[in-house]
């Protein structure tokens, strides 16, 4: 508004030059816009006042007693006149309806000059600036309801809704039917001693968690490579039996983009493990990318697993750590996840148990 005023003034030839200011301006478009809403919105209230009559009893201004200042401006009365040390704004604040968008436009300024501090600074912010805002506290909240930033800054924690399981979670079946596998490690052991001190070499630990009964078993490997998990995965199924499904996430230990990233790793497109998997009759699923609450099940058995390896640790020195020793590990840790009380569903264990004919 006030750049319209300045362009005007340039159209219009004057005999005296225009010293007037942008600060002198920007009020004149501020005390324009102010009296086009006034008296769009109280036209009643502004003719009462300026034939010096009585407001109407149904009038929204009543109880603030208003008063007319000598620019015209509809201001709130009050007990404030003598104060000489506080401005026109403060004493009389200037009166705002609520319903227009003036006022909100009003309320988002201030509200952003404070920093977003909330009802308390944003209404004191308008009152300072000299205006009053009628509904101003039901328009400020409103306004900081919907504010984006007062939401990051103050919004209440969100819990996200979890989605059913999946069918392997609940399909009633033997043990490590339906396995999740994932790999952790590496540890230092001691691989030969020497004159001058010991050889050391890298193992990792591969688990295999069934899905359905949460029983864990794991299988120590010397290196992250095809050979080293078709041997593991051999050895499971000999003890653990065949498995249906083999669910994973889409890690670099399991994806087939590996190769090209040099990275030394586990790969479920090499041949050799696609050709055990399709001789055994094995479905390997992947997660989706990034959707790291739905390996919950067998991570939340590897931090089990690495709490108990953790405790057995601290008692020997790394000294004694062989892969014998670590494989006799291992094999404890299973023991005790396997042995702790689970609460099975009615249908697994149903399954589980001998019928009356003592088939399984």
């Amino acid at each position: 508004m006030s750049w319209l005023k300045r362009k005007a003034a340039t159209y219009h030839k004057h005999d005296t030059e225009d010293i007037r200011t942008d600060v002198d301006l920007k009020k004149e478009a501020e005390m324009f816009l102010l009296k086009d809403i006034q008296e769009e919105t109280f036209p009643l209230e502004l003719h009462c006042l300026k034939e010096k009559k009585p407001l109407p009893k149904a009038s929204s201004l009543i109880n603030l007693s208003p008063t007319l200042d000598k620019d015209g401006l509809l201001r709130v009365g009050g007990r404030l006149s003598n104060a000489e040390h506080l401005y026109t704004g403060e004493k009389h604040p200037v009166t705002i309806p609520g319903k227009h968008y003036i006022a909100t436009l009003l309320v988002r300024h201030y509200h952003e000059q404070i920093r977003h501090q909330g009802r308390h600074f944003t209404e004191g912010a308008v009152r300072s600036a000299g205006y009053c805002i009628t509904g101003g506290k039901r328009l400020i909240n409103s306004i900081l309801h919907i504010c984006v930033k007062c939401r990051k800054l103050r919004g209440m924690l969100e819990h996200q809704k979890m989605a059913d399981l999946p069918s392997d979670r609940l399909t009633p079946s033997p043990p490590f039917t339906y396995v999740a596998v994932d790999t952790f490690g590496p540890w230092q052991v001691v691989t030969r001693r020497t004159r001058g001190g010991q050889a050391n070499a890298k193992r990792w630990a591969i688990m295999f968690s069934c899905l359905t009964t949460r029983g864990i078993h794991i299988e120590v490997i010397e290196e992250l490579s095809a050979s080293s998990f078709i041997n593991a995965l051999r050895r499971f199924t000999s003890l653990r039996g065949p498995v249906k499904e083999i669910r994973s996430d889409r890690g670099t230990h399991f994806v087939a983009s590996t190769d090209d990233l040099g990275i030394k790793s586990l790969n479920v497109e090499d041949d050799e493990i696609r050709k055990c998997l399709t001789r055994d009759e094995t479905i390997w699923k992947f997660n989706p990318p990034h959707a790291s609450h739905m390996n919950g099940s067998w991570e939340r058995m590897i931090g089990l697993a690495r709490r108990i390896l953790d405790s057995m640790l601290s008692d020997l020195s790394s000294k004694h750590l062989t892969h014998e020793v670590l494989c006799t590990f291992m094999a404890e840790v299973c023991t005790i996840v396997n042995g702790r009380r689970n609460y099975w569903p009615v249908g697994v264990v149903e399954k589980m148990l001998p019928s009356s004919d003592g088939s399984v």
